[in-house]
């Protein structure tokens, strides 16, 4: 997020926070699904409420910030919703991910980068893991 902020603060850039949530499917045939809406809703309301809260903190930080929670595919969403908001930048959060796996599945990144129209920068997820 750090290098986020020094890029829209060096440019006087806007920054979106997009959180792409999967479109929710049927549930488990064991689950009801009353139940499982209901925990569906409250883990959207919590995500909803941090992403505002980040927004917040980086508007308190001096960039202009606007946080976006919408559902879709995530690649495909980025994809779109770069395009509606005509971004010039997208910074993505980095995983590394073994040899075998970048062999047998094709990464998001990587079809992020094969279908974006605007430039993406990756960013390493700082405490080393994935």
């Amino acid at each position: 997020m750090e290098c986020v902020l020094e890029l829209a603060g060096a440019f006087s850039s806007k920054v979106w926070l997009v959180h792409v949530v999967p479109r929710s499917g049927p549930g488990p045939f064991n689950i009801d699904s009353t139940v499982l809406r209901e925990e569906v809703a409250t883990e959207l309301h919590h995500e909803h409420e941090f992403l505002q809260r980040l927004a917040q903190c980086v508007r308190v930080r001096g960039v202009d910030a606007t946080a976006l929670m919408t559902e879709g595919a995530t690649v495909d969403t980025l994809v779109k919703e770069s395009q509606r908001l005509a971004i010039d930048l997208i910074a993505s959060g980095y995983h590394k991910k073994s040899v075998l796996y970048a062999a047998l599945l094709n990464s998001p990144e990587e079809r992020l980068l094969s279908k974006c129209p605007c430039p993406t920068l990756f960013v390493p997820d700082p405490r080393g893991d994935g």
